[in-house]
């Protein structure tokens, strides 16, 4: 990384000028903020970056950044500052640092909007990610959604309370989840696109740049084709889990995407089915059975195991209502 640095800013480092910091949130790669002391000459200045290693399926995001510096969401995603192969499947990626102009910025309304509004922009590209790295999503998705299940079907009466009432729409969801995906990657008019996803709050920051608040968008790993209304489900019900203005305005929020896809702000019975197909496809490829499993851990406090239990929760709600939707 030193070598890296000295390399990309031409000045002398040592070692004791470079420190990092581990940044949370990434379950699936190794992250830090960077900062370094660089000397030059008799001036001295400092620099900060993102470090994150990736290896395995999500080394597919050194290619999806290369591909996003020519297309609509290289402005609202970090700059790929550089990569270094460290191996088979295994990179080590330097971002830039987006600074949050705000901690929580999701309390307004106009904010949560501009999401929507970016990921319009980014599904309504014409090249539908012809150039993004070759992954079986739907493959890894429907082997996550039957080992949910397995897990679920396993748990002790009691442990999940709501999944009493959820298990049997759970089944009747994994088993109808092939098909449930092609219906709603055909659902016209907005079929597939290039989406983010994985939007939540988490993956969002709102910076301040040239005197203007606008959103980035965090962590593309997994980038891919897909329908658009997985990233508009995942964004509304994750954020309305946190923030209830956002839940309140659930469906205001949803026809202002539509709006700015340049489609009339209706939400057809179709659409809306659509929606929570969306919705439950993005339970199921892993948000789920990560909940369910920390609500059993034995060694997990009874706080975290609490807190998994309203999120398991709230998912069942989203697989019950995909299952109404679907029946």
């Amino acid at each position: 990384m030193t070598a890296y640095l000295a390399a990309r800013y031409g000045a002398a480092l040592c070692d004791s000028d470079v420190e990092l910091r581990p940044l949370e949130g990434g379950l699936c790669s190794d992250v830090a903020l960077v900062t370094a002391r660089l000397r030059d000459g008799g001036r001295r200045r400092r620099i900060a970056l993102v470090a994150k290693l990736v290896q395995g399926v999500t080394a597919r995001e050194a290619a999806v950044y290369r591909r996003l510096a020519t297309s609509v969401a290289r402005s609202f995603s970090p700059e790929l500052l550089g990569a270094q192969r460290l191996g088979r499947r295994r990179w080590l990626l330097y971002l830039e640092q987006i600074v949050p102009a705000h901690r929580w910025p999701w309390t307004d309304s106009a904010p949560t909007a501009q999401v929507l509004e970016r990921l319009a922009r980014l599904h309504g590209e014409a090249t539908q990610g012809a150039s993004l790295p070759a992954w079986d999503h739907d493959a890894e998705r429907l082997a996550a959604a039957r080992g949910t299940l397995i897990l679920a079907e396993r748990l002790r009466p009691g442990e999940v309370p709501a999944l009493a009432r959820a298990l049997p729409a759970l089944r009747r969801v994994v088993v109808a989840l092939p098909a449930m995906r092609r219906q709603l990657l055909a659902f016209q008019p907005l079929g597939s696109a290039t989406i983010h996803g994985d939007v939540h709050p988490g993956n969002v920051m709102i910076r301040r740049r040239g005197g203007i608040t606008e959103p980035v968008l965090l962590d593309w790993a997994r980038a891919r084709v897909g329908s658009p209304l997985e990233d508009v489900s995942s964004w509304l019900q994750a954020l309305g889990y946190w923030e209830p203005e956002a839940r309140r305005r659930h469906d205001t929020l949803l026809a202002g995407y539509l709006v700015a896809r340049g489609l009339a702000p209706v939400l057809t019975r179709p659409l809306r089915d659509a929606y929570w197909f969306a919705a439950a496809s993005n339970v199921l490829a892993g948000a789920l059975g990560h909940q369910l499993s920390m609500a059993s851990r034995p060694g997990a406090s009874p706080k975290a195991r609490a807190a998994a239990t309203r999120n398991a929760t709230d998912w069942l709600r989203v697989i019950r209502r995909a299952d109404a939707c679907w029946r």
